[in-house]
């Protein structure tokens, strides 16, 4: 098998000193194999796009003009990438938040090198202790909209495997995982239409697993993560009332009831989707409620 070239995706928006880290723990690695770095800079006003330049000069910088969101952003990386790359190639996603630790690019090879036709997602592990499971897989009960974390709160302080070990999953998201270029040439971009921000990632992985492609996460290739580092959450920090109904219609929010019937709709299976959409508008909705209403 030859051996591919990684095409790193990184969209950012603002938050320079969190890309800052990412791109140190990258081209601070002397194991790395050779890699392309693209970050898709969507309208940073932080100063992002002249840091990268005098700092990382060997990234390519693509630019936005803050309206494309996650989804937008990756889609255009990855049309950057597809351009440039070889059939054999494979494209990482990765976000600004994360702190990539020494052999990171260099295990997930070898994992793609034991499952060829896959997406390989990465063990997340937090950055604070660099030990603590924060992700390391996710099931799913299709008929309840229950989401299973493998592993959440697990120690890895013993360390990580010697060489790959592929987990199966059933949804990957856009944080450390990494895609052959020939599965977006046989499913197409992430759906930028309908998933602007949230979600596309989950969406994309079950589309790529319905063309016969496997979903694993490597807990042989741990990437460090800030867990806290997301968008307006089911727990509504602020505590205020118009926060929480907001969330159910805002763009940045994992509770948008749009994004989770688009969802629903192209990922889960037909015979459980009405079951699916019941129980996971409950889930948002009543949880969010008592949330808010127990501070």
């Amino acid at each position: 098998m030859t051996k591919p070239h990684i095409f790193v995706v990184i969209p950012v928006h603002d938050r320079w000193a969190f890309t800052h880290t990412c791109l140190s723990g990258l081209f601070g690695d002397s194991t790395a194999p050779p890699a392309t770095v693209i970050v898709v800079d969507d309208g940073s006003i932080d100063g992002t796009s002249r840091a990268i330049a005098e700092q990382f000069p060997n990234v390519k910088v693509l630019s936005g003009d803050g309206t494309l969101w996650w989804t937008g952003a990756m889609n255009v990386g990855v049309g950057w990438a597809l351009a440039e790359a070889a059939p054999h190639d494979v494209v990482l996603s990765l976000n600004n938040d994360t702190l990539p630790p020494p052999r990171y690019l260099e295990r997930l090879l070898l994992a793609y090198a034991a499952a060829p036709r896959a997406l390989i997602g990465s063990l997340q592990v937090s950055v604070t202790d660099r030990a603590t499971v924060v992700d390391g897989g996710v099931s799913v009960d299709w008929m309840t909209a229950k989401y299973r974390t493998a592993g959440r709160g697990a120690s890895m302080a013993k360390g990580v495997p010697a060489g790959p070990d592929l987990r199966r999953t059933d949804v990957l998201g856009g944080c450390g995982t990494l895609i052959p270029v020939s599965a977006f040439r046989e499913i197409g971009p992430y759906w930028e239409q309908g998933l602007r921000h949230y979600a596309a990632d989950y969406e994309l992985s079950r589309r790529a697993m319905r063309a016969g492609f496997d979903l694993f996460v490597d807990w042989a290739s741990p990437l460090y993560v800030r867990e806290a580092e997301t968008g307006i959450h089911a727990s509504v920090a602020s505590g205020r009332l118009a926060v929480l109904l907001r969330s159910f219609w805002d763009i940045r929010s994992a509770n948008d009831l749009r994004v989770r019937w688009r969802f629903a709709a192209a990922a889960c299976p037909r015979w459980a989707l009405p079951s699916y959409i019941l129980w996971d508008y409950a889930r948002v909705v009543v949880g969010s409620v008592r949330r808010y209403r127990s501070r």
